[in-house]
């Protein structure tokens, strides 16, 4: 009788989806999945991982049934997108505890990625991510029922979306550094500010761009700082006359916070957590964001985060000039990002 109490040890099946996007490494959901990877190491845990060729629901099904999942205690899932293997689950291993790792708010996410590409007039996409919106929506709905943990990326996903969905079932489980470089020091430091942009096309980073070129433009006249892009050229109208440098792709994107001051993170759209701002504050570079999302930034992101007016070039002058100070301790902050994380996750799949 007593053998029937004992409790099973977490046996976790890890699943997240392979990108095929160039230059995967720098973008921010490889670095998401590796620091999983990382714990998962580090605890000593049993773990498999089931890596998708894509985010496709009838894929990761397929995959699901030629598994023997009685073996597993836990199913780590990336992204809540996946309603129809969430039902297979629950409907033939309802013993199965299911754990999601949300990136982002995925319905309005994807609602404003269509609302971007509505506005620039490229419709077909528009209804694209539209369809996919609703998709993630319904994949989010079905996670909030029968998933017993989400972990969710930041603090306003946990206590202002998640919770009308989930209630007391989301985790705070943040994005940190795994292999954080304390560079903050550095004394070659030029007053340059940086637009990061990526190798493949994105709504959110082409609006970030044409603002970092409308602030440029109406306030570089009275300032001695350099402006420079990253990425392929995106042929905006009626910038020729802006003085920031276009760079092209830059694989090492440190050498550029290593001697620059601020970076330029500047839409108003899209949820989850940017990457690049806790990678600059390694380096001692501040990050230069709207003031709308400034409040959905996490407590111990703020710190390095300098909130800027869209529609007021003096608010961006003044943002400049508030980037010409010393960056906070970045390593402290970053240890207390990888204690949350590593509680929550002790919380879900160790338990």
């Amino acid at each position: 009788m007593n053998d029937l109490n004992i409790k099973k040890k977490p046996y976790i099946l890890h699943v997240y989806p392979e990108s095929q996007i160039k230059n995967f490494k720098h973008s921010g959901g490889s670095k998401g999945i590796k620091i999983f990877n990382d714990f998962l190491k580090n605890s000593r845990v049993n773990y498999d991982n089931c890596i998708i060729d894509r985010k496709s629901d009838l894929l990761l099904l397929s995959k699901l049934r030629a598994i023997n999942l009685n073996i597993y205690s836990h199913i780590l899932v990336h992204y809540p997108m996946f309603p129809l293997s969430v039902l297979y689950l629950r409907i033939f291993y309802p013993k199965l505890k299911i754990v999601t790792r949300s990136h982002n708010a995925e319905f309005p996410h994807w609602l404003q990625h269509s609302y971007l590409e509505f506005k620039n007039f490229k419709f077909k996409e528009s209804l694209k991510f539209f369809f996919t919106a609703i998709r993630n929506g319904f994949g989010e709905l079905i996670m909030a029922l029968f998933a017993r943990h989400i972990l969710a990326i930041t603090e306003w996903e946990t206590n202002s979306y998640w919770k009308k969905l989930a209630f007391s079932k989301t985790l705070y489980t943040p994005y940190y550094l795994s292999d954080a470089i304390k560079a903050q020091d550095c004394k070659i430091r030029e007053n340059q500010c940086i637009c990061l942009m990526s190798p493949n096309y994105s709504s959110f980073l082409h609006d970030a761009a044409k603002n970092f070129y409308k602030l440029v433009s109406s306030a570089h006249s009275s300032l001695d700082w350099n402006f420079v892009i990253t990425g392929e050229d995106l042929n905006l109208n009626n910038v020729s006359d802006v003085p920031i440098k276009k760079l092209g792709f830059v694989d090492d994107i440190s050498s550029l916070y290593i001697k620059s001051k601020s970076i330029a993170v500047l839409t108003r759209y899209g949820y989850g957590f940017k990457t690049k701002i806790l990678e600059a504050a390694a380096y001692g570079c501040w990050s230069l964001v709207p003031s709308k999302n400034y409040s959905r930034i996490p407590n111990n992101v703020k710190p390095f985060c300098i909130s800027v007016d869209l529609d007021s070039p003096m608010s961006f002058k003044e943002a400049l000039k508030l980037s010409e100070t010393k960056l906070p301790d970045f390593c402290l902050q970053n240890d207390e990002l990888k204690s949350q994380f590593y509680e929550s996750l002790k919380t879900s799949l160790l338990k």
